[in-house]
C-alpha cells in the first residue's frame, strides 16, 4: 500500500510506503477484512479516506461485491475517481491487436526467444546493423505482452531493425528461397550503401550451419515467413502499430509519471477518445458532441470514413495510394476497421468521459482561475469533500476572493501546478478551507505508481532472500520510500554534526509528523488476478510467491505520520544484526 500526501515544509506531493500485508486468499471479502484490520491497528479513521484508485477487475471495482463497493459501507463519502486509466489504455492496445490475430505479437515473441539464448546470433545481428548503418536494438529487450504498451515499443524497434533482420535471416532461407530473394537483398545493400557484402555472406553461412533444435528450426521458419514471404503484410501492420499505438502511448507516458496531473485527467481522456475516433470516423459526427453524447455514441456505417481515407500510418498510406488495387489491401483495411471499432467501443465503456468528479477536479488548473465555471466546479468539489473541510470557515467567500486575487503569481502552461498551489497554501489565514480542499485533491493517485514498487521489490527479494518475512520486507520498503520521496540517502537524512558524541533516538523520526487523527488517506492498487490484467512483475513471472499488494493510501495532511517507521527500523536493525 502506498500513501500520497502534500508535505507543507517541502511544498511537494510525496508518495511513500504505508504497508505490505500477507494475503493467502485474494477476493473482495478477504481484502476488505485485511484493510479494516490495518486501519484499526494504525488508528486511521475511515472518514479520512479520500478515494481509491485500482484497476477495474470485478474483485476491486465490481458494482455489487467489489472491494470499492464494500469500502463505501465504511466510508460513504468516498470520492469516485474511477479505475486506473493507464490499465485501460494498455488493455485498449491489446484489444486493437486482436483485429490482426496477434500477427505482429507472435513475430516479436519469436524474435525475442530466438536471440535470448544465442549470444553469437545477437553479436552477428549487431554487426549486420552496423554494416547497414542502422541503430542497434537487441530483441532480447523487445516484446513482453504484459508490459505497458510494449507492442508499440517492439513495433518501433522492429521497424528500425527490419533490414538487419532480413539480411540476418536470409542465411536461414532454403536454397530456392535465397535465389528468389537475391535481388531484394541486393536492393537492401544498395539502399544502405553496403560495401562489406563478403563479410555479410560469411555471417549468413555461419548462421546457416548452426545446430538447431526442432523448435528452433520451426521458429526461424516462422520468422523468415514474415520477414521475406509476407514482408508487405508485416510492413503494413508495423506502420499501423507505429501510428495508432503512439496515441495510446502518449497518454500512458503522461499519467504513469510522478507529476501531479489529476486536473488533466478529464481533458486528456476526452482528447484521447476523440483522437482514436478521428482515425476512422468523419470529424463532423464527433467534434461537437458533449462528453455525455460521446459516452452514448453509437457508430453507424454512414459515420465512418471510406477505406481509402482511414488512418493507417505513413508507410501504409503511401503503399495504399501507390497500389490501390493490391490484393492485400482489402483484407488489411477490413482488419483495420474491425480493430478501430473494437478499440473505440472498449474505450467508450471504460473511460469515465462524463465523470462529475473528474470534471470538478479540472477546476484545480490555475489557468482556469477567474472563470465562473471554475468557481462553480470547486464548489461542487467541496460538496463531495465537505467532511474533510474546516467547519468554521466560509469557503464560498474564499472562492470569490481567490478568483480575483491579484497577489497570486501568474501561471502559464508547463509550470508546476503543485508549486503554484504552494503559494496559495502559504498565505496565513487567507484560504484555510480552500487549502484543505486543494491538498486533498492534489494527493489523489491518477497513475499506476504501485508498479514502480515492483522494481524496488526486485532489489529486495531474490533467490537468496525469497524466505524473507513480511515484517522485514515491510520495513525495508518503508525506509526506501521515505528516503526516495525526500531525495536523500540514509546518511543525509540522519546526519549529525557530532557522529560520536551526539545522541540519536528513533523517537525523533516518530515525532516527524502529525498524529493519526490528523491524517487524511487515499488508497489505490491494481489487482494481479484481473482477468484483463495489464501488468505482472518480473518476480511474479519467475514464480516467486509474493504478498498481494493492497491499495495505495494517500495522506493529504500537513505531513506523513511516520509513527510506524520507528518500529520498522528496529526490525531492520535486528535483521541486519542477525546477519
Amino acid at each position: 500500500m502506498l500513501v500520497r500526501y502534500y508535505h507543507d515544509d517541502l511544498r511537494k506531493v510525496m508518495v511513500e510506503h504505508l504497508g505490505s500485508l500477507e494475503i493467502l486468499r485474494v477476493d473482495a471479502a478477504s481484502l476488505e477484512k485485511v484493510l479494516c484490520d490495518f486501519f484499526v491497528k494504525n488508528n486511521i479513521p475511515w472518514q479520512n479516506l479520500v478515494s481509491l484508485l485500482m484497476d477495474s477487475c470485478a474483485v476491486m471495482r465490481g458494482s455489487k461485491t467489489g472491494l470499492e463497493t464494500r469500502i463505501h459501507q465504511h466510508c460513504p463519502n468516498l470520492l469516485d475517481v474511477d479505475g486506473d486509466s493507464c490499465h485501460h489504455i494498455h488493455n485498449a492496445a491489446k484489444k486493437f491487436s486482436e483485429g490482426f490475430d496477434g500477427y505482429l505479437e507472435r513475430l516479436f515473441s519469436d524474435l525475442q526467444v530466438d536471440h535470448q539464448w544465442s549470444p553469437d546470433q545477437v553479436m552477428y545481428l549487431k554487426e549486420v546493423a552496423m554494416i547497414l548503418n542502422l541503430p542497434v536494438s537487441s530483441p532480447q529487450r523487445g516484446f513482453v505482452n504484459h508490459r505497458w504498451l510494449s507492442a508499440y515499443d517492439a513495433s518501433m524497434a522492429t521497424h528500425a531493425m527490419m533490414p538487419a533482420y532480413q539480411v540476418l535471416y536470409y542465411g536461414f532461407l532454403s536454397t530456392a528461397d535465397k535465389e528468389l530473394y537475391k535481388e531484394p537483398l541486393e536492393s537492401i545493400f544498395t539502399k544502405h550503401n553496403v560495401n562489406q557484402t563478403a563479410r555479410v555472406e560469411v555471417v549468413q553461412d555461419k548462421l546457416a550451419k548452426k545446430g538447431m533444435t526442432p523448435q528452433g528450426r520451426e521458429r526461424k521458419k516462422r520468422i523468415c515467413q514474415k520477414l521475406w514471404h509476407e514482408e508487405t503484410t508485416t510492413v503494413l501492420q508495423l506502420s499501423l502499430y507505429k501510428g495508432v499505438l503512439a496515441i495510446l502511448k502518449d497518454y500512458a507516458m503522461i499519467f504513469q509519471g510522478s507529476q501531479t496531473l489529476v486536473h488533466k485527467l478529464h481533458d486528456r481522456q476526452l482528447e484521447l477518445f476523440l483522437a482514436c475516433l478521428a482515425c476512422f470516423v468523419k470529424a463532423e459526427h464527433i467534434t461537437k458532441l458533449s462528453p455525455r453524447a460521446l459516452r452514448e455514441l453509437v457508430l453507424e456505417d454512414h459515420m465512418l470514413l471510406p477505406s481509402k481515407d482511414v488512418y493507417v500510418g505513413q508507410e501504409a498510406d503511401t503503399f495504399r495510394s501507390q497500389n490501390p488495387k493490391h490484393a492485400l489491401l482489402v483484407p488489411f483495411l477490413a482488419s483495420v476497421r474491425k480493430a478501430y471499432i473494437t478499440t473505440a467501443v472498449y474505450l467508450q465503456k471504460k473511460l469515465p468521459l462524463n465523470s462529475p468528479t473528474l470534471i470538478a477536479l479540472s477546476a484545480l488548473d490555475p489557468l482556469l482561475r477567474g472563470h465562473s465555471q471554475a468557481t462553480l466546479q470547486l464548489k461542487r468539489l467541496s460538496a463531495m469533500l465537505n467532511h474533510l473541510l474546516p467547519e468554521d470557515q466560509d469557503l464560498s467567500r474564499e472562492l470569490v476572493q481567490f478568483s480575483v486575487d491579484l497577489t497570486l503569481p501568474r501561471y502559464k502552461e508547463g509550470d508546476g501546478m503543485v508549486d503554484w498551489w504552494g503559494h496559495v497554501f502559504h498565505q496565513p489565514g487567507k484560504y484555510p478551507a480552500l487549502s484543505a480542499l486543494a491538498k486533498c485533491c492534489l494527493s489523489i493517485f491518477h497513475g499506476p505508481r504501485v508498479e514502480s514498487s515492483f522494481s524496488l521489490m526486485n532489489e529486495i527479494i531474490d533467490q537468496r532472500s525469497g524466505n524473507m518475512n513480511v515484517e522485514t520486507f515491510n520495513a525495508i520498503q518503508t525506509a526506501k520510500y521515505v528516503l526516495q520521496s525526500r531525495g536523500q540517502t540514509a546518511v543525509q537524512m540522519f546526519e549529525r554534526s557530532d557522529s560520536l558524541g551526539e545522541s540519536f533516538s528513533l523517537q525523533d523520526v516518530v515525532n516527524d509528523g502529525p498524529s493519526p487523527e490528523e491524517e487524511v488517506v487515499h488508497p489505490e492498487r491494481p489487482d494481479p488476478g484481473e482477468a484483463e490484467e495489464a501488468y505482472h512483475s518480473d518476480v511474479e513471472a519467475h514464480g516467486i510467491a509474493l504478498d498481494d499488494d493492497l491499495p495505495h493510501i494517500t495522506l493529504t495532511s500537513e505531513n506523513f505520520s511516520l509513527s510506524c517507521l520507528c518500529e520498522k527500523l528496529c526490525v531492520l536493525l535486528k535483521f541486519f544484526t542477525a546477519q
